[in-house]
């Protein structure tokens, strides 16, 4: 005799798909199911961000999977080893994405998608390329195999470059000292608390507003000392601002003047990448301390919209390679700052209309914070480990061998427990 095993999707129950609890009639006609009832059954919004399509065994249907608004604004974890394709997933969220976006960006995987759709590409430029501004554009698209575009047309800090037939905006940016005081606290690793706030109170005082990193010890030292500050904060306040100057990404000259930040509601409106290759060359602390800045200040646009008229900004951040920006910290004092931050990117941005897209293919390093904060997890190839790691251990007989692309969705917003799909190619 033939025995079907038959587990329980979901059920119509008035008219309304829900998680099944009632038990299957033997007698119950079994039919093949249209590809409309399918789509209804599993619960798949109608809107959103088209990902890929179902898969059955390994087999694609015509059915979309798609991502709404509502998942990307609670937040989404791809997990996957390297080589499952998750930098394809992010990608393909980048092309199909309505929405405005940015990506930050470590490997430079993608620059190229970004000159594709015409979008905007942000480069902190670091003290190591301290040159005329042609001569780094003439780097930026050698290593970025760009060959046959050149600058086009120069609109204050835009650069528009153009191959003949198709333009994308270059930002050539850095951070300056006396914009920035108030915020270098909070998005380095270096200060301890008490350092942070007086680094801050001090500033005030001795900062001017053409002043450089370099000089702050010659310049501060005294209010230091007229403040009573204690000698040990002081070392640690010297010894950070050694670190931020070293970082390289501070008050970086050109040669006629210092590479200012962009207008960022001009960035907001398009799709944006941040390049940090240049940045990480200095350090993994270089590219996050760069990139925190700039998230900072899109947050506040985001935030002063909020609060003036109380209306929500559709926004989605994306970041690859996740456990670099926000690893689980070893020392305490070091992760209260970075879980504001988080708190700030993925709770209050939440509110405001700020979606996040996060991938890793180490989750055991992730912050415990992002692993709380993100509603929809999406699973790709991957060890028992890291799958364990976002509740999906279950899976990994089935995802250890899957080929590139294949994932499995687990989401509040799939009317189903998880959903099989295949990514598509970009």
């Amino acid at each position: 005799p033939l025995v079907i095993t038959v587990e329980l999707l979901s059920e119509e129950v008035n008219g309304e798909v829900v998680p099944p609890s009632s038990p299957i009639d033997p007698q119950s006609p079994v039919f093949l199911p249209s590809l409309d009832f399918i789509k209804e059954m599993l619960g798949i919004p109608e809107e959103g961000v088209r990902i890929g399509r179902v898969v059955e065994g390994y087999r694609e249907i015509e059915v979309d999977v798609k991502l709404s608004k509502e998942a990307l604004k609670h937040h989404v974890l791809v997990v996957g080893t390297t080589g499952a394709g998750k930098t394809n997933l992010l990608k393909v969220i980048m092309k199909n994405s309505e929405t405005p976006l940015i990506v930050f960006d470590i490997q430079g995987d993608y620059i190229k998608p970004a000159v594709e759709m015409g979008g905007s590409i942000i480069v902190p430029v670091t003290r190591d390329y301290q040159m005329g501004i042609t001569d780094f554009v003439d780097v930026f698209l050698k290593r970025s195999n760009l060959s046959g575009y050149k600058i086009s047309k120069v609109e204050g800090d835009r650069l528009i470059l153009s191959d003949g037939k198709s333009s994308f905006n270059l930002y050539l940016i850095g951070f300056r000292l006396p914009e920035n005081y108030k915020l270098l606290p909070d998005v380095s690793p270096y200060f301890s608390p008490q350092g942070g706030e007086f680094f801050k109170i001090v500033s005030e005082d001795c900062v001017g507003k053409n002043d450089v990193i370099d000089n702050w010890e010659n310049n501060c030292r005294e209010i230091m000392d007229e403040l009573g500050v204690h000698r040990e904060t002081q070392n640690n306040i010297v010894r950070s601002v050694t670190l931020l100057s070293q970082s390289g990404i501070i008050d970086v000259s050109f040669g006629k003047g210092y590479y200012q930040e962009p207008n960022y509601e001009e960035i907001m409106k398009s799709k944006a990448v941040v390049d940090l290759r240049w940045a990480l060359e200095r350090g993994v602390d270089s590219a996050t301390i760069a990139s925190f800045l700039i998230i900072n200040k899109i947050f506040k646009i985001i935030d002063d919209r909020y609060k003036k008229e109380g209306k929500e900004t559709e926004y989605l951040m994306i970041f690859d390679e996740a456990h670099e920006y926000f690893p689980q910290g070893k020392r305490e004092e070091n992760k209260e700052p970075l879980e504001r931050l988080i708190n700030k990117i993925m709770r209050l941005g939440r509110v405001r209309g700020i979606g996040t897209i996060l991938a890793t293919h180490r989750p055991t390093d992730l912050n415990d914070l992002i692993l709380t904060l993100t509603n929809t997890k999406v699973a790709m190839r991957a060890d028992e480990d890291a799958l364990k790691r976002i509740g999906m251990e279950k899976y990994s007989k089935v995802l250890s061998v899957s080929p590139p692309g294949f994932g499995i969705i687990s989401s509040y917003t799939i009317k189903v427990n998880n959903l099989t799909f295949r990514s598509e190619k970009y």
